[in-house]
């Protein structure tokens, strides 16, 4: 190239121009890490890990620990209260129970709110969910309708505790099938789960084998191994622009539940009969058809709850329901396998309150604390989700 009697090789062209956005993205990284409105103040002011422009404080994250166990090691040295950069994300990590409480519960509107990451507007459709959409008018009507549908099934109903001892009998006769021999009760185990919830929301019942219960099972732990996981992409979301396999296989995992799901809602729309809702699906639809009317035409469309939200709302139910259940059940047959005196005390508890001529009944559990006790207590050492889903704050005081 030349101009005016000067020339430039295109390489070194390149090289400038590489050099120049360089400087300027880590110039731009220091102001906003050394001053101005990514850093909110507070005082007294946190304590707050090392950083670098651009990557934040993600050295000091390094290691083979779980990210709970390594905001815990930090606490030791920063206290119980401190701040971090994600990228250039300032972000404060809550690592006691009274500072949690305050931020969930006293003060939790104000934290209510959620940042957009990468994964989880994939996920959700853009926020069309409950658990990583902002806190808004349409996310409190939303979440009324899910309050309402799931009392349908919820705890000291006769509905979900028939669902739930059915697939308890199956499992169980597949357990039993293996009887002297080596296996892992995984696999069966979720089934069993699986099983469930897919009644619960759209009336499926699958038999070990079906290809749409395989499929289920596979998107859905392709969902919550990818989401997880977590990634660079959601602290620097101009990562979704180069080739991620990890980013790939969870909008795979998405398409395929998104067709399952669809399919289920175009036929509930179809066979949808007023009163007593036959499934999760059924409730939704119903709740939203009542919203919908008893909000008039007045209403914006991004202020309706939409198709997209039923569907979230089921996929959610999947993703919050089927994972943690098995999960916390593989870890208490792990725990009582290692403590054979636990187990006995356990089925001695339930021998004198239950007995063997009939299942348990949700109104027993009053009556077996020690088996509540057991399980609160596995879920204490192995929770199934220990850092929570991200918060951001609504309010900015200064």
């Amino acid at each position: 190239m030349s101009s005016g009697g000067l020339s430039v090789c295109p390489t070194t062209l390149l090289l400038w121009v590489l050099a120049l956005t360089t400087a300027w993205l880590l110039l731009r990284g220091l102001m906003g890490l050394c001053g101005g409105d990514s850093h909110p103040p507070s005082d007294p002011p946190l304590p707050c890990l090392p950083y670098l422009p651009l990557l934040g404080s993600l050295l000091s994250l390094r290691g083979d620990q779980p990210p709970h166990l390594r905001f815990t090691e930090l606490g030791h040295r920063y206290g119980p209260l401190y701040a971090l950069y994600l990228g250039p994300h300032y972000t404060v990590v809550v690592n006691n129970y009274q500072h949690a409480r305050e931020v969930l519960l006293q003060r939790g509107k104000e934290f209510a709110g959620r940042p957009k990451m990468v994964t989880t507007e994939l996920l959700t459709r853009g926020g069309k969910d409950i658990a990583f959409a902002d806190y808004s008018p349409l996310w409190k009507n939303h979440r009324r309708l899910v309050h309402n549908s799931f009392t349908l099934f919820g705890e000291g109903t006769s509905k979900l505790q028939s669902i739930v001892l059915e697939a308890v009998e199956v499992l169980c006769s597949d357990l039993q099938a293996s009887r002297g021999k080596a296996v892992d009760p995984g696999p069966p185990l979720m089934r069993a789960v699986t099983n469930v919830v897919c009644t619960l929301v759209f009336s499926s019942t699958y038999q070990p084998g079906d290809p749409e219960l395989t499929s289920v099972m596979e998107y859905n732990d392709g969902i919550v191994q990818t989401i997880a996981r977590g990634g660079l992409v959601d602290i620097f979301p101009w990562l979704r622009f180069l080739p991620n396999q990890t980013l790939a296989k969870l909008r795979d995992c998405i398409t395929t539940r998104d067709q399952l799901l669809s399919k289920k809602l175009q036929e509930h729309k179809v066979s949808l009969i007023s009163g007593e809702p036959r499934d999760l699906l059924d409730a939704l639809l119903q709740g939203q058809t009542r919203i919908q009317h008893n909000q008039g035409s007045g209403e914006q469309e991004e202020e309706r709850i939409s198709d997209d939200h039923v569907l979230m709302t089921a996929a959610e139910a999947f993703g919050a329901g089927v994972e943690t259940t098995s999960t916390t059940l593989l870890w208490v047959l792990a725990f009582l396998l290692h403590h054979p005196q636990v187990q006995e005390r356990v089925q001695k508890e339930l021998d004198e309150v239950v007995g063997c001529g009939r299942s348990p009944d949700v109104s027993d559990r009053p009556h077996l604390p020690y088996l509540d006790s057991v399980i609160n207590e596995v879920m204490r050492i192995r929770p199934v989700s220990p850092v929570l889903i991200p918060h951001t704050a609504l309010t900015h005081s200064r």
